[in-house]
């Protein structure tokens, strides 16, 4: 009996070194080491877009397929400036057969779709089960193009767990796939959905969230190096009010201000949720409710050169039915609205159509380019330059 009990004790100790010591020794002391110094956020060059004239275009970058879905979508600019987008497709969410695809926009139109990665390649990269892919984000700090995405072994897409690949000839070809630790115990429960904020030293803060018991988000510190990378993670919200997939702005030296999915109760009205860090994201204030509707979905926020916020939004409180751009001059406390992109008038939930899951971002030329999901069917693209965004300017603030 004493040497079954012993023995039992023996397992559980190398299961939980297993997993706990590669969690350890993939995260470093990032913040520690760098509480001595100043570390400022790029900040975007305040650069126009090309055109003078107001520009705005809309198109669908992947043909609908009948039977085939595609969902969440990220886009990003290469190193040498082109525009790329990911996202995953597949016979239906969940389904083994998902693949994550990108594609390449340039002279105003989108390439062919090509597959990036899929279950099975996933699986022998890392050398273990992967049941199904997930979300993914895409990001580029001028040397290299960063590609988070999450890959789960068993269950839902609360059982997720983050990996990671890189590009060094903008997308064309890829890394092998590694596996981030975030936990100490199984590694499960991180997905990813916006994208990252860099800082002057080659690291950036990747906002990443979890939905296994509590729904909560953190912030990773990853500092690249040749072949690898080091991380640590923070938390930035509490288990007792939900929020997750945050997005990240810098609003100025080591202030940061995130706002988040609430996907707390429906029972009543929600709102985007934020809250801020004056320490680069070491610890973040309680969360705040803002006044942007917020039907439980995903969004995305960018911080203009002028120093104003744009957001792109599900404008309801109930349902994915309209995505809006909103705009705030006051770093997040009042929004206005400046264009409803989609709009369906909501019927029931069954019969909703659904744009949701948008993704925001400011190329290299100054123009703005915004991916979302379709009907969960297409993935649509919008760009636009600043001259259309003061042109939309000065319609009345958002009200309930």
């Amino acid at each position: 009996m004493n040497f079954s009990r012993t023995a039992q004790y023996v397992v559980t100790l190398f299961v939980f070194l297993l997993y706990f010591i590669p969690y350890h020794q993939s995260t470093s002391l990032l913040w520690k080491e760098n509480s001595e110094i100043e570390v400022d956020v790029f900040e975007t060059k305040k650069i126009s877009s090309l055109s003078e004239k107001p520009f705005y275009q809309a198109g669908f970058i992947n043909e609908l397929h009948e039977n085939r879905m595609s969902h969440v979508s990220s886009i990003s600019t290469t190193p040498s400036g082109k525009t790329i987008c990911l996202w995953y497709s597949g016979s239906s969410e969940g389904a083994q057969d998902v693949c994550i695809y990108s594609s390449f926009f340039e002279n105003g139109t989108w390439s062919s779709p090509k597959t990036v990665i899929d279950r099975r390649q996933c699986s022998r990269e890392l050398r273990r089960h992967v049941r199904k892919l997930g979300n993914s984000v895409i990001f580029s700090n001028g040397k290299r193009l960063w590609l988070f995405f999450s890959s789960t072994t068993i269950g839902g897409w609360s059982m997720t767990s983050l990996n990671y690949k890189y590009s060094l000839d903008d997308g064309d070809t890829w890394s092998r796939t590694r596996k981030m630790k975030l936990t100490p115990f199984l590694n499960l429960t991180n997905n990813v959905k916006n994208q990252a904020l860099f800082l002057n030293d080659g690291s950036f803060l990747l906002p990443v969230y979890r939905e296994f018991e509590t729904e909560t988000s953190q912030v990773v510190w990853v500092k690249p190096f040749e072949h690898t990378i080091h991380y640590q993670i923070r938390k930035m919200s509490e288990a007792h009010k939900k929020a997750i997939q945050p997005s990240l702005i810098h609003k100025e030296g080591n202030k940061l201000v995130s706002f988040l999915r609430n996907s707390g109760p429906s029972r009543n009205k929600k709102f985007i949720l934020r809250t801020e860090s004056e320490d680069l994201g070491y610890s973040w204030s309680p969360l705040e409710d803002t006044t942007l509707p917020n039907p439980n979905s995903g969004f995305d926020m960018l911080k203009l050169p002028n120093g104003n916020y744009l957001g792109v939004i599900n404008y309801s409180f109930i349902a994915r039915n309209d995505l809006s751009i909103v705009i705030s001059y006051d770093e997040g406390k009042t929004w206005i609205k400046l264009k409803t992109i989609e709009h369906t008038p909501f019927t029931t939930k069954a019969e909703e159509k659904k744009y949701s899951y948008p993704t925001l971002i400011r190329d290299k030329q100054g123009f703005y380019h915004i991916s979302y999901t379709y009907h969960k069917a297409h993935i649509k693209h919008i760009t636009f330059n600043d001259a259309w965004i003061k042109e939309q300017e000065g319609v009345a603030p958002l009200t309930e």
